[in-house]
C-alpha cells in the first residue's frame, strides 16, 4: 500500500495520528514536500554570520560569513567596539561549499573582555537592506575547534545523529532529505553523503548505538514525524524502530524491532548507558521506558514533574535530564539506573529558555543554547560538576545555530553543530529560522 502526502494530510485533518506498521505501509514519493522540521515552509539560506572564534588568544579572533553561491560585493561587515570604534577587518580566503561560499577574515588589537558588535549589512534578492548583527566578549575559546561545514542545501538541517563509542567515534547522522530519501552523513575529517531509504525517512528521528558484550554494538533509529507543508502546525508521529548490526551498515540495511511502540504522539529524547537507552516524551507526564540491545522494555520511574522541551546527558553511568518549561528555570534531574530512582539537582542558573542543547565530556555535564522567553536566540554554555552538584558559565558557543543543534558526547570531548539559527534583524519584529552547516569539536 502506498501512503501519499495528501493522504496523510486526511488523517491530520481528522485529529487522528498515524501509526505504521512497517510490513504493511509504506510512504511513496509525492507532488508534495514537507516542510523542514515542520517549522516553517521555507528555510533561508541567505549572507550569514557563522562563527566568531578566539582560538589563538583573546586579543585576535577569526570571522567567517556564509555567501550565496552567486553573491555579488554588495555588503558590508562592520566590526565595534563598546564605545562606538571601528576595528579593521582583515579579509582572507573564499571557500567553495555545495552551493553557498565561507568568506574568512581575522582581526587583531582586540581588548581581553571588552564587548564588541559584529554588524552584517547586505540586500537579500528582492532588494531588501538586512541588517542583522552579533554581540560577543574578547576572549580566548580553545576548547572549541571548527571542523568542517556539511555539505547541505535542502532538507532538514539537523538529524538524528550518533555516535560510537566501539568503531573510533565514528559519527553517522540520518538527515531527512525528501520524503523519499535520506542523507545519510558520516564524518571522518569530512563529510562523506550516500542516499538511502531505509528506514522511512522523517523528520525529528532518534537514532543511537548500544553495546554488546563480546565488544558489538547495534545501531537503532526510528520514531520521528512526517508534516504536510500545507498544514505546518500538523504532525503524523510514527512509532515504529528499526535496528542495525553496526554504525558500518548505516544506510545501507535496516531491520524492524517488534513489537512496535504506542503513545508515541510527539517528540521523544533519551539518554544512554552502555546498553540501554532511556526515552522520555516532551511535553508529557514525565512517563519513561527503557530498552536494552535485547529489545527488552521496562517502564521506569517516571520524573516527578511533568516535561517541556528535554535535553540530557550521561556522567558515569547516570543520566541526567534538563527540563525546560518556557519562563521558569531549567530544573535539573540525575536519574540512577541501578536503583530506578530520580534526584532533584541544582537549578540551571542561566537566563530561562527552552530548545537548549545537552551533552557530556570529560565528566563534566554541558548545557545552553536554545532561545529565551521572547524567541531570541542564546549562545552561551554553561559546565555542570556533579561532585559538586553545580554550575559555571563555561563559554558562548562560537558557532551559528541555537536550536534543533547536533549534539553527541564521546569519552573526553563532544562535538555540536548545525540546527537552526533564530536570527533578529533591524526594523522587523519576525525572526528568520535559518539552516545551519557548521561543526564543532569541543574539547574542555
Amino acid at each position: 500500500m502506498q501512503f501519499c502526502a495528501h493522504q496523510i494530510r486526511n488523517f491530520l485533518l481528522h485529529g487522528q495520528r498515524v501509526f505504521v506498521l512497517i510490513n504493511v505501509l509504506w510512504l511513496a514519493g509525492c507532488k508534495e514536500t514537507f516542510a523542514p522540521i515542520g517549522e516553517s515552509q521555507e528555510v533561508i539560506v541567505p549572507f550569514s554570520i557563522v562563527s566568531v572564534f578566539q582560538n589563538a588568544g583573546s586579543s585576535a579572533g577569526s570571522i567567517q560569513l556564509k555567501l550565496p553561491k552567486n553573491f555579488t560585493e554588495d555588503f558590508k561587515i562592520i566590526l565595534t567596539s563598546k564605545t562606538g570604534t571601528s576595528i579593521a577587518l582583515n579579509a582572507g580566503t573564499i571557500e567553495v561549499i555545495a552551493n553557498f561560499n565561507l568568506r574568512n577574515y581575522t582581526v587583531s588589537q582586540l581588548n581581553t573582555g571588552e564587548d564588541y558588535t559584529l554588524t552584517l549589512n547586505y540586500k537579500d534578492e528582492q532588494k531588501n537592506t538586512i541588517t542583522t548583527s552579533r554581540h560577543f566578549i574578547a576572549k580566548q575559546t580553545s576548547t572549541w575547534k571548527m571542523l568542517a561545514h556539511a555539505p547541505i542545501n535542502s532538507g532538514d538541517y539537523t538529524g538524528a545523529a550518533l555516535l560510537s563509542p566501539l568503531f573510533n567515534s565514528q559519527i553517522a547522522i540520518y538527515r531527512y532529505q525528501n520524503d523519499i530519501k535520506w542523507d545519510v552523513l558520516k564524518y571522518d575529517g569530512k563529510w562523506l553523503s550516500s542516499e538511502s531509504s531505509l528506514p522511512l525517512p522523517r523528520h525529528n528521528a532518534v537514532a543511537f548505538p548500544l553495546g554488546q558484550e563480546g565488544g558489538r554494538e547495534l545501531v537503532f533509529v526510528g520514531f520521528g514525524y512526517l508534516t504536510d507543508e500545507n498544514l505546518p502546525d500538523k504532525r503524523a508521529y510514527l512509532n515504529d524502530f528499526w535496528w542495525v548490526p553496526s554504525i558500518s551498515y548505516v544506510g545501507q540495511s535496516a531491520g524492524v524491532v517488534f513489537p512496535t511502540f504506542s503513545g508515541v504522539d510527539r517528540r521523544v529524547k533519551f539518554f544512554l548507558t552502555f546498553d540501554n537507552v532511556f526515552m522520555l516524551k516532551e511535553d508529557f507526564t514525565g512517563a519513561m521506558e527503557s530498552m536494552d540491545v535485547t529489545w527488552d522494555r521496562k517502564d521506569r520511574q517516571p520524573l516527578p514533574e511533568q516535561t517541556g522541551k528535554l535535553a540530557t546527558f550521561t556522567i558515569s553511568g547516570i543520566g541526567y535530564v534538563i527540563n525546560q518549561i518556557s519562563g521558569q528555570s531549567p530544573h535539573v534531574y540525575s536519574y540512577d539506573p541501578a536503583m530506578d530512582k530520580w534526584e532533584r539537582k541544582a537549578d540551571f542558573p542561566g537566563i530561562a529558555r527552552v530548545e537548549g542543547s545537552g551533552f557530556s565530556a570529560n565528566g563534566k555535564g554541558y548545557f545552553g543554547l536554545g532561545i529565551d522567553k521572547d524567541g531570541n536566540g542564546l549562545r552561551d554554555l554553561w559546565a555542570y560538576d556533579p561532585s559538586k552538584n553545580s554550575w559555571t558559565y563555561h563559554s558562548d558557543y562560537p558557532g551559528q545555530g541555537n536550536r534543533y543543534l547536533i549534539a553527541l558526547s564521546d569519552k573526553t570531548k563532544a562535538y555540536l553543530g548545525w540546527g537552526y539559527e533564530t536570527r533578529a534583524t533591524e526594523g522587523s519584529v519576525v525572526k528568520q529560522q535559518i539552516g545551519c552547516t557548521d561543526f564543532w569539536e569541543f574539547n574542555p
